[in-house]
């Protein structure tokens, strides 16, 4: 049987579920989100303040005199992959490992960063939190900042009980971001070359699998939450199992034995983690895991200690993600692309647990090979 470990985490969640608050109305989603979930509206806006940390974290570590081996060691990984037959985001991860070869500053910063996560952040910090690293370029700044409020934006009109038609208003918040050509990025799938063959590919994920998996578990729950928010049947089981999300993502950021052995290895897709998800809001389902992809190519830029003229590869890289037309594939063919890593080096599924690698497993192998090991209501 799941227990929580930290109970304080969703004590306010469980309250608000008794006393039954009502949201605001579809105009105010974010103080919605947070009256009535407020230690999910609190981790939203810590895990934006998380990833600018860690961006500042990389920074640090490349400007370090004391980081020279690991960059060498970093490069000839990124060497090796780039030579890999089939290699690219979403393979299989048996050769990435949370010890990366800047293992000792990820060890010195992970502690504060899990310490972030675990405190409640100041109202308004996040807002600004990649701004203040001085690390981005205007353009990638209110991209990316446009991306966060879309997806509190969708996730507060499924959490809304004042909105009925849940569709008409998603297909809406599609429409307004999109409005915004400059600042949004496409609606339709972008080629997996973007992602695993630019000149930093790779960088974030090899360099710093700790700080990478951190942000990907924070991926995890706000997609989690969305495929829970989409398909519970009723009030009573929506708040029993963002309750259990929250649980299962703080078992993701908790040390066992001095390490974080349940990060996600992988980036969390939407058709992984939330198909349910994907399958009633294609358009912003992508957009979401776009907006995460262009977040990764950004810490991969940040993280090549080779890399000349940072903002302006950024710059790039954010051209590219935004442009409506070009390097865009068929839904097929990003369904095949994001589900090539598996399910569990994603996250895992929004609802249930997997206690082992779902890749290079036959199904005759596996004991319970479609049971949950930790199922959830349905």
């Amino acid at each position: 049987m799941f227990t929580f470990k930290h109970p304080k985490l969703i004590s306010s969640l469980l309250l608000a579920a008794l006393v039954a608050v009502k949201p605001y109305a579809a105009t105010a989603q974010s103080k919605a989100l947070a009256t009535v979930y407020p230690d999910l509206s609190t981790l939203m806006e810590t895990h934006e303040i998380l990833h600018a940390r860690i961006f500042e974290e990389i920074e640090a570590t490349n400007a370090s005199s004391s980081s020279a081996i690991g960059k060498r060691l970093l490069v000839e990984a990124i060497i090796e992959l780039a030579e890999a037959a089939g290699s690219h985001y979403h393979s299989s991860n048996s050769h990435l490992a949370m010890l990366g070869p800047h293992r000792v500053f990820e060890s010195r910063a992970t502690p504060g960063l899990i310490t972030l996560i675990r405190r409640q952040s100041e109202e308004g910090l996040a807002a600004t939190a990649l701004e203040d690293t001085g690390l981005l370029p205007e353009v990638a700044i209110t991209t990316l900042a446009r991306g966060r409020e879309f997806i509190i934006q969708v996730m507060g009109i499924y959490l809304d009980d004042n909105i009925l038609d849940k569709k008409l208003a998603i297909d809406g918040a599609v429409a307004e971001y999109l409005s915004d050509d400059i600042h949004s990025v496409a609606s339709e799938p972008k080629s997996e070359d973007l992602l695993s063959e630019h000149g930093a590919a790779y960088a974030y994920r090899v360099g710093f699998p700790q700080f990478s998996g951190l942000t990907w578990a924070s991926q995890w729950l706000k997609i989690a939450v969305l495929e829970i928010a989409a398909t519970s049947p009723d009030r009573e089981s929506l708040y029993q199992d963002i309750a259990f999300a929250l649980g299962t993502y703080e078992e993701k950021v908790t040390r066992l034995h001095g390490s974080l052995v349940s990060l996600p290895s992988d980036i969390p897709g939407i058709p992984v983690v939330a198909p349910n998800f994907f399958t009633l809001h294609p358009e912003a389902s992508v957009i979401i895991d776009n907006l995460e992809a262009l977040k990764v190519v950004i810490g991969d830029i940040l993280a090549h200690p080779e890399q000349m003229d940072r903002p302006g590869a950024i710059e790039s890289m954010v051209a590219q993600y935004t442009n409506k037309t070009d390097h865009l594939i068929s839904q097929m063919d990003y369904m095949i692309f994001v589900l090539r890593g598996g399910i569990y080096g994603a996250g895992g599924p929004a609802r249930g647990g997997m206690d082992q690698n779902d890749r290079n497993y036959s199904r005759d192998v596996q004991e319970n090979p479609h049971i949950s090991k930790n199922p959830m209501s349905q």
